[in-house]
């Protein structure tokens, strides 16, 4: 087996450090672990600090975007980045490519690129389907129904122009398979680090519950006002002594305003949420829109908290074995399934540590990157000459060997 790290090409449209969302966690962990096999040249935007990349790379090739919002491809004008992709072609000739959600347009029509996967992380179109369902302001459901066709044929593109598409959730893949017509679309869940036991602190002597996230997220926002204002109140009626801390970035003037609501706290932008989920006795995830893996399961699973969620918040993920009578749809039952953990604190202590035995086996970042590597060394194309329907692509069909 050959030793020689073989090059590859990565590109985003973000800077994938630090992290700050679920978008850049997930490309910061995958290229730390692809960066251990291959000789990575980035192509990203570089970090608002300036901090140089926190990677094994061969070359790091910066540029810069107008605007905020880079994830959708059709929102900004990609002429910079396909100058820095075609300079870091010339540079480092890659021998494959990885491209997160936002570069993918850069490969339509583009048969001199390498070939390789793309990771949309979670479908677009059921992204704004999802929240056009829960919007109640009528300009947002129209907004986002509007884009949905844009994004739809975005997707379906990307699905006949790459060998292999990647997303974190099975309803994403889905979707995107029924957009494409094609079934080269693979699921690879999110990952999570495992913290230290006993990390945070000690759980707090009163039941409580969390309920962690962005708080300016459009789906984080409404599933918040529904625990606040339909599970809570079941939930503080049946056990008095309960706490519920609302815990994330950047929170919204009506998610601040439930600080009203009795034995309801919001902690905005706390440092540590391990001290968060320490202080918890479980963690709910009601969530009604949205799309991609809730990395807020995973994070209270590794810190020994079960979750109570909904099978929206499932997405992507497997339950730990014994945990299925926590996952609920109505607020009535989700209420009763957080009351029953509270009126048993050694049952919710038992099914902490099997959720963090879960994760541990089945969400390192490690073995999730392994998926990616056999996709990127397997990326041929030749196939897609008779499914990209005018899109245009030719790839070298040359397997990679597997790095020993």
């Amino acid at each position: 087996m050959s030793t020689e790290r073989p090059s590859l090409l990565a590109v985003c449209t973000t800077a994938p450090w630090p992290v700050t969302n679920g978008y850049t966690l997930r490309v910061f962990h995958l290229l730390q672990e692809l960066s251990r096999v291959w000789s990575i040249t980035l192509v990203s935007l570089p970090s608002e600090g300036g901090e140089p990349p926190p990677f094994d790379l061969e070359r790091f090739i910066p540029y810069q975007l107008e605007g905020t919002v880079h994830a959708y491809p059709w929102r900004f004008d990609q002429q910079p980045l396909k100058a820095a992709i075609d300079q870091a072609i010339e540079l480092s000739r890659p021998r494959r490519a990885v491209v997160w959600r936002g570069a993918e347009g850069a490969w339509f029509d583009a048969p001199q690129l390498p070939a390789g996967v793309v990771d949309l992380i979670d479908c677009v179109p059921l992204d704004l389907w999802s929240g056009f369902l829960i919007d109640p302001d009528l300009r947002g459901r129209y907004r986002k129904l509007r884009e949905l066709g844009v994004s739809a044929y975005y997707s379906r593109r990307t699905v006949k122009s790459f060998s292999s598409v990647i997303c974190a959730g099975e309803r994403d893949a889905a979707w995107l398979r029924w957009l494409g017509r094609e079934e080269n679309v693979h699921v690879v869940p999110n990952g999570v680090l495992l913290p230290e036991r006993g990390a945070g602190g000690a759980r707090a002597p009163q039941p409580t519950l969390s309920f962690i996230g962005t708080l300016d997220f459009e789906p984080n926002v409404d599933a918040a006002l529904f625990l606040a204002r339909d599970i809570w109140p079941r939930v503080r009626a049946a056990r008095p002594d309960a706490q519920l801390l609302i815990a994330g970035r950047n929170p919204t003037p009506e998610i601040l305003a439930l600080r009203a609501v009795e034995g309801l706290d919001v902690l905005a932008n706390v440092p540590d949420m391990n001290a968060v989920l320490a202080r918890s006795w479980l963690s709910i995830a009601p969530m009604r829109g949205g799309v991609g893996v809730k990395n807020k399961v995973l994070e209270a699973w590794a810190a020994s908290r079960p979750v109570v969620l909904t099978p929206l918040a499932v997405n992507g993920l497997k339950v730990p074995e014994g945990h299925e009578d926590l996952v609920q749809s109505g607020a009535a039952e989700l209420a009763e399934a957080v009351i029953r953990l509270f009126d048993s604190p050694d049952l919710a202590a038992r099914m902490g540590d099997e959720a963090r035995a879960h994760v541990g086996q089945h969400y390192a970042w490690r073995n999730l990157t392994g998926d990616f590597d056999h996709l990127l060394r397997h990326a041929v194309a030749d196939d897609l000459t008779h499914r990209n329907h005018g899109f245009g692509r030719s790839f070298n069909a040359e397997l990679l060997p597997s790095v020993a």
